[in-house]
């Protein structure tokens, strides 16, 4: 069955023109990429269609693909192409414009998700304010769990240089966040 190949198996099958290929790893992938997007776009309609954009690219490269390449990395490497691409056109960050509703049973259950989403919110608002390079170090590393070197590779760099950045960029998030509070 498809849905139990690796990533790889089924680029070679879409390199070939097994389609159903191309939705087994939409379905793999679109919640991060999704989340990804949301978290440097702020913007949850702008987001799909980054995502939607990903997947056509996959698609349509899916031959130049090399088979000693990690699908991920590829992947995320087009993500983050198409979201330059769109940051040289939009000229600025945009906001969140959908919040997502909490439904909750129960009263104390409500209190913890309030919390929770509060401490979210002011996170996304941190992040926001920080430059576009740092808030990519810090989504890749932290949110999608990319190594240091895997951050390297995409973004074209030394994986120290890379671990300096992230390493600034936290501290610079931490800097805001702390004053993001105290108002």
């Amino acid at each position: 069955m498809m849905n139990q190949l690796s990533d790889e198996q089924l680029m070679r099958h879409l390199a070939q023109g097994e389609k159903q290929a191309a939705g087994i790893l939409y379905d793999r992938y679109h919640p991060k990429l999704f989340g990804y997007f949301v978290r440097m776009t702020r913007n949850q309609e702008t987001s799909r269609d980054l995502t939607q954009n990903v997947f056509l690219k996959v698609i349509k490269y899916s031959h130049s693909w090399k088979e000693d390449k990690v699908f991920a990395y590829w992947l995320f490497r087009i993500a983050r192409n198409l979201l330059v691409d769109f940051h040289r056109g939009a000229k600025r960050f945009y906001e969140l414009d959908e919040e997502p509703e909490l439904a909750v049973r129960d009263m104390e259950q409500s209190i913890r998700s309030s919390e929770a989403r509060e401490s979210y919110d002011l996170l996304l608002d941190a992040m926001a304010k920080l430059p576009p390079g740092y808030r990519e170090l810090i989504e890749m590393n932290r949110f999608q769990g990319f190594s240091y070197k895997e951050i390297a590779v995409t973004v074209d760099s030394t994986e120290n240089a890379v671990k300096v950045k992230t390493f600034r960029a936290i501290q610079k998030l931490k800097e805001i966040y702390e004053k993001i509070i105290i108002e």
